[in-house]
């Protein structure tokens, strides 16, 4: 009776050599799936991270240009004295959550018609400066009522707004910040505008602090049809 010849295992190499059985195989093949599936998940984390440094830097370049925009308006403000008073007072009005101002357009083809401005946070957290020319007929001059004012959208996501000033209070000689500036003979020394965005949110606002250029009484007087000065400021 013969003996049984021996079998050799499967080889993928050509005869005389060895090559991998069908198990090391598939367990290459199970190694290979479990490397492709990590460096997908490293390439889906790495797009997320992107993602959100995109975002950061998006939110960055908005406070930049918010600010950017508060400081060129309110540092050329105009303390231009109300005709409707007998005492000489500046046309400025501020409290904690509202700035109202005049000062030159935002319009670059006429940067020096003056328009008054006011500064404020909408009930849907959107600060807001609206705008309207100091002889726009039919629209409420105190910006009380802001229908025929042109607002321009500076940020969303405002949770709270605080406006300080800065100078000497009504009763008082020693220089302080204040929340209020109300019918004043002279614009505060200091504007310094604080905001807070909403929980979660990731944009940071550094304090801004603006120092209007003018800080007199000035006895400007608005003529001629392009809104200007009558003494040239």
């Amino acid at each position: 009776m013969s003996e049984p010849v021996p079998t050799r295992p499967f080889s993928a190499a050509g005869s005389g050599e060895h090559g991998f059985t069908l198990i090391e195989l598939l367990v290459a093949l199970a190694l290979m799936g479990m490397a492709a599936s990590l460096l997908l998940l490293g390439l889906q984390s790495a797009g997320l991270v992107a993602l959100r440094e995109r975002a950061t830097a998006s939110g960055l370049e908005e406070v930049i240009a918010t600010q950017r925009l508060l400081r060129t308006s309110i540092e050329r403000l105009r303390p231009i004295s109300r005709v409707d008073t007998s005492e000489p007072i500046v046309d400025l009005r501020g409290t904690k959550g509202i700035l109202t101002f005049v000062a030159p357009s935002l319009d670059r083809s006429a940067p020096d018609a003056l328009q008054r401005f006011r500064l404020t946070r909408t009930a849907s957290g959107e600060l807001v400066l609206f705008g309207a020319s100091t002889r726009k007929a039919g629209i409420d001059q105190s910006g009380t009522d802001l229908v025929g004012w042109t607002p321009t959208d500076l940020l969303s996501g405002v949770a709270n707004l605080s406006i300080s000033y800065f100078g000497v209070p009504p009763l008082g000689r020693a220089l302080q910040w204040q929340d209020r500036w109300w019918d004043r003979s002279m614009p505060p020394d200091l504007v310094r505008i604080r905001i807070d965005f909403a929980q979660g949110d990731r944009r940071v606002w550094p304090d801004l602090v603006i120092r209007p250029r003018a800080t007199t009484n000035s006895t400007c007087s608005i003529e001629g049809p392009g809104n200007l000065c009558g003494d040239g400021r």
